[in-house]
């Protein structure tokens, strides 16, 4: 069963099957779902238990959040962003420019990657600008992430 959601920050959430073409044990057809939404009360709800599916008793549950959206990612951009912009204040505009112009990054709950172009500029970045990024993020975000530097490649 596949599903297609997302959660914005009302916390609307709407589902609906894009593919749902299995069957019962005794080979009843399940039809699709007919699109839901709901508004849910702010809080953590890992998952919301959508309905019992008539005939074949099926129990769907599907969750609210979703993953790294085009959403995270513009946030995860302009974060990304505000940490370049302290940086090029601290270093020379060439240096600026051949170790993090062409930098991309994301987050997560307890991380930040930043992707590089290169293993050289990988290894640079990790041996010269890791203290820099680490005072930069916490003066950004408010908090102290673990940070990964790695290459676009290693991370395929």
């Amino acid at each position: 069963m596949k599903f297609k959601y997302f959660n914005d920050t009302n916390r609307l959430v709407k589902i609906h099957a894009t593919t749902f073409s299995h069957t019962t044990a005794d080979n009843k057809p399940i039809n699709p779902l007919e699109e839901r939404t709901f508004i849910l009360p702010e809080g953590t709800y890992p998952w919301v238990k959508m309905w019992d599916y008539g005939e074949a008793g099926l129990t769907i549950l599907v969750s609210p959040t979703s993953d790294n959206t085009e959403e995270n990612k513009m946030e995860d951009a302009h974060r990304w962003g505000k940490i370049l912009e302290l940086i090029s204040s601290n270093i020379s505009s060439d240096s600026f420019e051949v170790w993090f112009a062409h930098t991309k990054a994301s987050f997560s709950e307890k991380t930040l990657t930043i992707y590089c172009v290169n293993i050289f500029q990988r290894d640079w970045i990790k041996s010269q600008y890791l203290n820099l990024i680490a005072t930069t993020l916490i003066e950004v975000i408010g908090q102290d992430l673990e940070i990964i530097v790695t290459t676009e490649s290693e991370d395929l």
